[in-house]
């Protein structure tokens, strides 16, 4: 399936964001650790551990309408799934059909950090789940997930992808050849030129490449040194010293120290009550330097100038983009047809 993750600032905690993502699109600590939404006498949560952690995220940026936005992709991946299985068949062989996220992050949720409070209250500077997704819905998207991975036989994969799948004697598969007459990339190789989304990958990497070089001269932009040292100062007086935003989400005390392996994401452990402090520090002066909405708007005008530089570039990635959505929908109205 197509992944159309806008790329995250330079922080290496910060692109675990998309880890969260993943984990639903394939589908908390007691005392001084992260809060959960755990509520039902049997541990079990009932209710998102936070209401949002995303209000005060950054914004929609010029180089975001030459990517296809939520719904968009959704349906693309649908599309594309409907024509691999069906292609599939002709084999004898198949597979899930595309399953959509149980929840939506939002493209920039983290791109200078953390932006609210009661988020950082439960996850500190570990990923979020997303917004009105349970730590119980995510650990079931997971185990779905996986339960309909292993229904794909070697034979469906190999029609599916058009690669020969081998001998696993740990898991004890058996090899499986790709059939005669299965199309160039498997299955799920022509469902994406039938589509019209084969060349979606190329096109989100121009883009890609575009966000981060924007990223970059804003780091080196004037203003944003200055919005940073006012940021800076701000967390001195509560005796931390950084020098961004960024350097703090990167701190390796908080992948180093050991806490309760039982966070509020199933796929992270609980934040330490100094790494919630001092994320709670961060959001303030966010908050009170107006850091987010300055920088965005600085970012989003080094976007602009790029998208200047580059508009024949970016007007054939935009068309192409148009045509994909376009041709999935027509896709996916047909299919439906048939089931009527």
């Amino acid at each position: 399936m197509l992944n159309w993750t806008r790329p995250a600032a330079r922080s290496a905690a910060a692109l675990t964001v998309t880890a969260a993502v993943a984990l639903l699109a394939t589908a908390c600590s007691p005392g001084e650790q992260a809060r959960g939404g755990h509520d039902g006498q049997d541990g079990e949560d009932t209710a998102p551990a936070v209401a949002t952690s995303f209000a005060h995220a950054p914004k929609a940026y010029p180089l975001d309408a030459y990517i296809p936005d939520a719904r968009e992709t959704d349906a693309v991946n649908r599309a594309v799934s409907v024509l691999a299985r069906s292609c599939m068949q002709k084999y004898g062989v198949s597979r899930p059909a595309y399953q959509a996220p149980a929840g939506e992050m939002p493209p920039h949720a983290r791109k200078y950090g953390p932006t609210d409070l009661e988020s950082v209250r439960v996850y500190g500077y570990k990923p979020p789940l997303p917004d009105g997704v349970t730590k119980r819905q995510a650990v079931a998207a997971q185990q779905r997930g996986a339960a309909q991975e292993r229904t794909i036989t070697p034979a469906a994969k190999a029609v599916y992808t058009g690669t020969a799948q081998r001998a696993d004697k740990k898991s004890g598969t058996a090899a499986a050849p790709v059939p005669d007459g299965v199309p160039e990339g498997g299955c799920h190789g022509a469902a994406q030129r039938a589509a019209l989304a084969d060349r979606a990958a190329d096109d989100l990497m121009v883009v890609q490449n575009l966000f981060l070089e924007a990223s970059a001269t804003t780091r080196e932009d004037a203003a944003v040194r200055a919005l940073d040292k006012r940021w800076s100062a701000c967390m001195a007086k509560s005796g931390l010293r950084y020098p961004d935003p960024l350097s703090a989400v990167d701190d390796t005390t908080w992948r180093s120290r050991r806490t309760s392996p039982d966070g509020p994401h199933p796929d992270f452990p609980a934040p330490s009550a100094e790494e919630i402090r001092t994320a709670e520090a961060d959001v303030r002066c966010k908050s009170a330097t107006d850091y987010v909405v300055t920088r965005h708007d600085i970012e989003s005008g080094h976007q602009k100038r790029l998208i200047g530089q580059h508009e024949k570039t970016l007007a054939a990635v935009a068309e192409r983009k148009r045509r994909m959505v376009e041709r999935s929908r027509s896709v996916l109205t047909d299919a439906k047809k048939k089931t009527e």
